[in-house]
């Protein structure tokens, strides 16, 4: 399975104004399947496109997206790929989706609503052959990282926001954090040959 890392992932807030947070986004290709994980969120749409063009990709041959979590800024972008199977880890489903807000309750309901397919997923699972679901609900309850051997890059260890940027790894490398988060990340963070951040650029150990 090739990763390709279509864009690292940001973040923008200026508190009251702006909160335009954004997630990287994988490209994993092996045979027929075209894979995106966390295809990010609205401000991101206008690189998902010019990126999946450089692949020659269109949405419709997306056949499947892993998410971390349901966040809007990780999971948005799914309302485009109408074909894709998403897998997420099944409690997203009995969130109050509508306690968020008016507004943002009914965009989250819209993007579920979009989907095609759904396969849950929990702790231990291997799914697409290859890829391991590591539980990992120390953001949120429905919240799991990803662990595969990429044919380009070894190991390669999808953390998700569990550890958003390579700071937050140093602070737990350090010992500045030694929670339970902190040591799920540094057993992996060990094992893995590439680190994709939710909110940064990848670390590339090799």
């Amino acid at each position: 399975m090739d990763l390709h890392l279509l864009f690292p992932g940001s973040t923008l807030y200026v508190p009251g104004m702006v909160d335009a947070s954004n997630s990287s986004c994988s490209l994993l290709i092996e045979d027929n399947r075209k894979v995106l994980v966390d295809p990010g969120g609205f401000p991101s749409i206008k690189i998902l496109e010019e990126k999946l063009s450089i692949f020659g990709l269109s949405p419709e041959d997306i056949t499947d997206i892993l998410l971390t979590h349901l966040h809007l800024d990780h999971a948005f972008n799914t309302i485009f790929f109408t074909r894709a199977t998403v897998y997420l880890h099944g409690s997203y489903s009995s969130r109050n989706y509508a306690s968020f807000g008016p507004l943002i309750g009914k965009m989250y309901r819209k993007v579920i609503d979009s989907w095609n397919k759904v396969v849950t997923v929990s702790d231990g699972d291997t799914i697409l052959g290859s890829i391991k679901v590591l539980g990992s609900a120390y953001h949120s309850r429905d919240h799991v990282s990803y662990f595969f051997d990429s044919t380009n890059f070894g190991k390669v260890f999808i953390c998700g926001d569990v550890c958003i940027r390579q700071i937050n790894y140093h602070e737990m490398r350090k010992g500045m954090r030694d929670d339970d988060a902190a040591a799920f990340v540094l057993k992996y963070f060990e094992e893995a040959d590439t680190v994709i951040f939710s909110h940064d650029l990848p670390l590339f150990k090799r």
